[in-house]
């Protein structure tokens, strides 16, 4: 058969979904006992060691622990080894203000939207300053709805940092996305959005509502217990969320955790 004539194979975009580093301007500090900076080392290690063609990178908030423009600045120079487009969202650890001024406002990591093929991705902002919970405002809300009623793309995925849909780890739902509803109700006028993404819950989860699947990912540092009802780590490794967005609207995901190898993490911590 011919290259003409040849059956073209539908594109799939691998897309990687990277959270909660909370890294520190000091490489060499650590949060609960954990070195952030070597967690994430290790997890693009895994990253690179599987996936050889990546379309986008979504960092999905929490970049920094501490704030320092270093942290943001080692994290995009890590993120670039892997040789795809970065993505990023603040989480509620992160200062806005610093995170431009480290990086540039006009850096292209910040941009709200990204088309994929026959997908479009959409980037919301739910932190407060000050705040460890989340919301969205009126105005994020507002240009939520007026993208999605503009957008040509077929599928949607809509990225934020907090948790819309519940967690049973009781305190973490505490500090959850608090207009949950007025999310939602967007949503539903909206019914090329296929998938939501999140971080800030530290542990992988898949929820399903409506026609809509959302998913948590683990961190690449420490990892929250899915079920307890106060704040206690999980003894799982750092990991991250794979996803294949197809054309006609499916995908495919998966976590992976970095393999055979052991954290010095205090798991007496009771918070952080």
């Amino acid at each position: 058969m011919s290259p003409r004539n040849a059956r073209r194979q539908p594109v799939v975009f691998r897309v990687v979904q990277i959270t909660d580093t909370h890294l520190f301007a000091d490489p060499s500090k650590t949060l609960l006992g954990m070195n952030c900076d070597q967690g994430l080392q290790d997890v693009l290690a895994e990253v690179s060691r599987t996936d050889d063609s990546i379309a986008a990178i979504l960092m999905t908030g929490d970049a920094s622990q501490d704030g320092s423009e270093r942290s943001y600045q080692r994290l995009h120079e890590r993120l670039q080894a892997v040789c795809a487009r970065q993505y990023w969202i603040p989480g509620n650890h992160d200062e806005s203000r610093v995170m431009a001024q480290a990086l540039g406002a006009t850096n292209t990591c910040f941009e709200r939207t990204v088309v994929l093929g026959d997908w479009q991705v959409v980037l919301l902002a739910s932190n407060v300053a000050e705040a460890v919970h989340g919301f969205l405002s009126p105005a994020e809300l507002e240009r939520l709805d007026t993208v999605l009623g503009n957008s040509q793309a077929a599928h949607v995925l809509v990225c934020l940092h907090h948790n819309p849909v519940p967690v049973a780890a009781t305190w973490l739902q505490r500090h959850a996305l608090q207009n949950p509803q007025d999310f939602f109700a967007v949503l539903d006028r909206h019914p090329r959005v296929k998938l939501v993404l999140f971080g800030h819950i530290h542990h992988e989860l898949r929820d399903v509502r409506g026609t809509v699947t959302y998913l948590g990912a683990p961190s690449t540092c420490v990892q929250f217990h899915p079920r307890h009802a106060d704040f206690e780590l999980d003894r799982r490794n750092p990991g991250f969320r794979w996803l294949d967005l197809h054309a006609d609207g499916t995908f495919v995901t998966g976590v992976r955790r970095v393999r055979h190898k052991h954290y010095s993490v205090d798991f007496s911590g009771t918070g952080y």
